[in-house]
């Protein structure tokens, strides 16, 4: 993928690349991207380097590898300025196993306010809150949603620092309604877990030039967390692939619903159909059904009830009676009724009621969330219904 300049969905009016007052790009490797600002701009940053309030006359957005684990990431980056000859005290330096070059976004917009976004956007791995008491060691820095943005106008400080709040309150609204979650428990991603912004903008000759605030309620809060949630979610739509969204969704990735499809089936083998036969059935079969809006849609359903549950937000459900898997909860049964009836009618609804006595004693189900684990097994049921039909009737 290219970089590019992207418009958003419902976004403001898009800036003509060769508009740019403020800075110009620069390639200097395969690995490092710098903006070099015409004229030094006030900044609030939370980088390695470059971080806090100050004055900026460079950024560098900076490729690692995957499994980058520097304690010390400051020092890498410094040593980094020195290598690229560009002063510590006025340059800000983003880290992320993104590829910079080829992969960050930019985008302008002209109108209400003339503004830029320069972007690396990775979504692993997701950081959550640990509502359950498991705790999770990251040890790796993948992806890492880095955003710079550039506003045509001049902040005051505390203009500043509330577009900084702005821009990640809107990054984590954007991550909850793309589904994203942690693999290792039930609760939404806010961020993930090395994330880093700058908010800069032009310099005023003096008090009384700047704007004192940058919040929801002014013209440059409300367009700048716009053009930020439009990118992110536009991004993340155009570049994930199946498998990932189905993961953030289901919980689970499409190989293990083969296996355990398959696990199922050799309960009640068809004679004559093997495994082999049936493994590729399923997968058809799956592969039609996630081209229906309708399982996505009873999926997030789901998935959110189970956020929700979590939460303890449920009125008459708390925290403790989700985690134990309360017997007076039947709405997630109903979920999976409706998924079974739907994809194949009473042949799938039994099928979904034969896999429900056993799918704790099946590997990987019981520690499924309450409302996502009907889902999988009314979900398998359903295909394995539809693969006995295709053999069955050929008798």
């Amino acid at each position: 993928m290219k970089a590019s300049t992207r418009n958003t969905r419902d976004s403001p009016k898009e800036t003509p690349r060769g508009s740019r007052e403020l800075y110009d790009k620069e390639i200097v490797s395969e690995d490092t991207l710098i903006v070099r600002f015409h004229e030094p701009v006030r900044a609030a940053s939370t980088t390695v380097i470059g971080g806090g309030l100050g004055e900026l006359s460079n950024i560098v957005f900076h490729r690692v590898d995957k499994s980058f684990n520097e304690p010390y990431p400051g020092s890498y980056a410094r040593k980094l300025l020195s290598k690229l000859n560009l002063p510590r005290e006025t340059t800000a330096v983003f880290l992320t196993a993104v590829d910079v070059v080829k992969e960050h976004v930019e985008v302008g917009i002209g109108e209400p306010v003339k503004a830029w976004l320069i972007a690396t956007i990775g979504l692993s791995p997701p950081a959550c809150i640990e509502l359950t008491g498991s705790k999770k060691t990251y040890t790796q820095s993948l992806g890492t949603i880095n955003i710079l943005v550039i506003v045509n106008r001049v902040l005051s400080d505390n203009a500043l620092l509330d577009l900084l709040s702005l821009v990640s309150s809107t990054k984590t609204l954007a991550l909850v309604d793309l589904g994203l979650s942690c693999s290792h428990n039930t609760s939404r991603a806010f961020s993930t877990i090395t994330d880093a912004t700058i908010i800069a903008s032009r310099q005023g000759e003096g008090e009384g030039w700047e704007e004192s605030y940058g919040g929801p309620a002014t013209i440059t809060g409300s367009t700048i967390s716009k053009l930020v949630y439009n990118t992110i979610i536009n991004h993340a739509i155009a570049e994930r692939k199946l498998e990932e969204r189905f993961q953030d969704v289901f919980t689970v990735n499409i190989d293990w619903i083969v296996s355990r499809a398959l696990e199922i089936y050799e309960r009640a083998p068809i004679p004559g159909v093997g495994l082999k036969e049936v493994e590729e059935a399923v997968r058809e079969e799956l592969e039609t059904l996630l081209a229906d809006p309708n399982i996505w849609a009873l999926g997030y359903a789901a998935r959110n009830l189970d956020y929700h549950g979590l939460a303890g937000v449920i009125p008459g459900l708390d925290r403790r009676e989700y985690i134990q898997d309360s017997k007076k909860i039947i709405a997630d049964e109903l979920l999976g009724i409706t998924l079974s009836l739907y994809i194949n009618g009473w042949k799938a609804l039994f099928s979904y009621y034969w896999i429900d006595r056993f799918k704790d004693s099946l590997e990987g189900f019981k520690d499924k969330p309450m409302f996502i684990d009907d889902l999988l097994g009314s979900l398998i049921g359903s295909i394995l219904s539809r693969i006995y039909d295709r053999y069955l009737t050929r008798r």
